[in-house]
């Protein structure tokens, strides 16, 4: 029995690797229709008041293909990061009128702390909703353009998955979706602060720009609303101050999308292309070409100005299979075009393949890479910003998830 059970792992492993070469994390493994996982455990407090938690724990291994002695290459099998998931609601009658909400969740890694998001809403009807506290910049796809582990190349440059503090209000009625939104500061309004789920502005050294008064604007429009086929075109458009206590005055940025998604039926499909600009007011002997921004415990400087492209393909299947029920696929391929021409431009492919067996997930993704984050690069270095230690060489860099929602 023992060698059996062996032997059907060792299988479900080595068709996971076979796959990712012929082809925000947990909603990038699920149906556009489906709810994210965990937050299975509901309590009625009152016939006005409910309210649902939950979590998931992750175990990780993973491999990179160059030899540099840093943290990162020295991991293999490892604890990746335990979560804590509460949201609520409460009003005059159940499932109808207007009704107050509230959603948190909290991460713990090996190495740090962050709470992914914190809000409180107004929710009037079933159009128009008012939330405060940390919340996702609506920009771009959501929740997130990616379908792989390690996001897009959007997301190392606070593109995608961002996450800060402040009022956000949203519209939804069939295929019109609109978000408007103001954060006053980053979601700890602290910029020394790198534990952070997402990147920001830090300050470090020289580096002493911090993010404050952001404006987000969205709008998408849902073609087959509410069928099996659907296509979503969407723009959005962001614009924020940059604040550096060394200089009278502001710097500001900006940062504007267009984006596609297409779900037909078993298969998804999205694009984006964004431009995006820092323009800080630096003392003359800071470099304008770069900003610093840090997330995970780490800091890179970053390029101030660049154009990105996303696209990515997605297949879903329902499967019987042994103990697992559902399979997923994808390709995504990611590039970052900087301005400075003395800079090396950065680049991602990324298959990968996800199994799923009810609250169970195993998800084997590799990357292969030019120029990012964590792919040989380090603080001088730096991917994101002028180029890594071998900008012209494609690294890899793998990954083993296995992950459990309750």
């Amino acid at each position: 029995m023992f060698f059996k059970t062996l032997l059907r792992t060792c299988i479900v492993l080595g068709v996971l690797f076979i796959m990712q070469y012929s082809f925000a994390q947990e909603r990038n493994i699920l149906k556009p229709d489906e709810k994210s996982p965990g937050q299975n455990i509901g309590i009625d407090v009152t016939p006005y008041t409910s309210f649902k938690v939950g979590g998931a724990i992750w175990l990780r291994s993973s491999f990179q293909d160059w030899e540099q002695d840093n943290s990162a290459n020295r991991r293999g099998s490892y604890f990746d990061q335990f979560r804590l998931s509460v949201s609520g609601e409460h009003g005059m009658k159940k499932g109808e009128g207007a009704k107050l909400k509230f959603s948190a969740q909290a991460r713990w890694w090996s190495y740090m702390f962050a709470m992914q998001h914190m809000w409180v809403g107004i929710q009037f009807n079933e159009n128009h909703e008012l939330l405060y506290g940390i919340s996702q910049a609506p920009f771009g796809a959501l929740p997130s353009v990616s379908s792989s582990f390690w996001y897009s190349l959007n997301y190392y440059h606070g593109l995608e998955g961002d996450h800060d503090t402040g009022f956000q209000y949203i519209y939804k009625n069939k295929g019109n979706h609109f978000h408007a939104a103001y954060f006053r500061n980053e979601e700890y309004n602290d910029p020394t602060a790198t534990n952070r789920w997402a990147p920001d502005l830090v300050v470090s050294g020289d580096q002493q720009n911090f993010e404050r008064h952001q404006v987000n604007l969205r709008y998408a429009k849902v073609f087959g609303y509410g069928t099996t086929k659907t296509t979503e075109f969407g723009v959005s458009g962001q614009w924020g101050q940059i604040r550096n206590p060394l200089k009278d005055g502001n710097g500001n940025h900006w940062a504007a999308a267009f984006h596609y998604v297409g779900n037909y039926n078993d298969w998804n499909f999205n694009f984006q292309a964004t431009r995006y600009e820092y323009d800080p007011n630096n003392p003359d002997s800071v470099d304008d070409r770069t900003v610093l921004m840090g997330f995970f415990s780490d800091t890179r400087l970053v390029a101030s100005k660049a154009t990105t492209y996303v696209a990515n393909v997605r297949r879903f299947w329902d499967i019987e299979w042994w103990l697992f029920d559902k399979l997923n696929v994808y390709m995504e391929y990611s590039t970052v075009i900087k301005d400075e021409d003395t800079f090396h431009d950065s680049r991602m492919i990324n298959p990968g393949a996800v199994l799923q067996a009810g609250p169970f997930y195993i998800w084997f993704d590799m990357l292969f890479g030019q120029n990012a984050w964590w792919m040989n690069d380090n603080f001088d270095n730096s991917g994101p910003g002028a180029g890594s230690v071998n900008p012209d060489k494609w690294e890899l860099r793998g990954n083993l998830s296995v992950q459990w929602y309750f």
